[in-house]
């Protein structure tokens, strides 16, 4: 079976769009949505639809939630990107706002596991960021595989339990923006552990590309999905939705322009 495994949307269904078509071309049959549909672009609704009917699992991420209302007024005040999510709840439909409500936290089969933030608390939006963070996941959840997102940029860790060694995998091969669709890959080995971060398929940030993780397991073959971002043509669509765009974008719109 081959799992696409995505995360982090973020109402962009066109990025959305061409990673499920490369999906498909690479023969992925199951497809795995760590949340996030809403949130920092400038369609949800249309992203909510594609997700509905490409995704077999969709969880619920912390800019959904944000949508939804679910989170503290306390946490909104501390998230001022939560503010988009409050209009995209005025932009889709009750219909989509009752299935959005009803996403779960977390998931687990065949011995895999999957959550937008961390495994810790699922509920808290905790990022993983290090070799740290990762530890304290592996030992919250006793998966083969974990696959998370959340964090926008693409990462993996391995852990061989006999020895208590945790360590990254892929970290050289994850820094650069993809120019042209590649593919970085690794066996997951038998009597080790691994965590994934997939990272975004509709707002990269570190990554400056789209990515996504196919899971093979009839081979246990992960592998990093890292696609092109056309930064201008979002930007484009950004600005004609109205949607106001964060300074490090402002910046990249400069640099495209030449204004910097």
């Amino acid at each position: 079976m081959k799992y696409a495994i995505m995360s982090d949307v973020h109402a962009n269904p066109r990025a959305f769009a061409v990673a499920l078509a490369d999906a498909k071309s690479r023969g992925c049959e199951r497809h795995i949505l760590l949340g996030d549909l809403t949130g920092y672009g400038y369609d949800a609704s249309e992203s909510i639809v594609m997700a509905q009917r490409a995704c077999d699992v969709v969880l619920m991420g912390n800019h959904d939630s944000a949508c939804l209302d679910l989170e503290t007024d306390v946490g909104s005040l501390l998230n001022p990107n939560y503010a988009l999510d409050h209009r995209h709840r005025k932009q889709i439909t009750d219909a989509q706002v009752k299935w959005l409500r009803s996403r779960p936290y977390s998931h687990e089969e065949e011995n895999l596991a999957f959550v937008h933030g961390d495994f810790v608390n699922p509920r808290a939006w905790n990022y993983v960021f290090d070799t740290s963070g990762a530890v304290r996941n592996f030992l919250s959840n006793s998966a083969d595989l974990l696959f998370c997102g959340h964090t926008h940029h693409a990462a993996a860790w391995e852990m061989i339990p006999e020895k208590g060694i945790f360590r990254p995998k892929c970290d050289d091969k994850l820094t650069h923006p993809a120019v042209k669709p590649e593919s970085i890959s690794f066996t997951a080995r038998e009597a080790r552990r691994y965590l994934v971060n997939v990272g975004s398929v509709g707002y990269p940030r570190n990554d400056l590309c789209m990515t996504y993780v196919i899971y093979d397991s009839d081979s246990r073959r992960v592998t990093f999905r890292r696609l092109p971002f056309d930064f201008k043509s979002y930007i484009t669509d950004m600005l004609a939705h109205k949607v106001n765009l964060p300074d490090w974008l402002q910046e990249l719109l400069m640099q495209a322009r030449g204004s910097r």
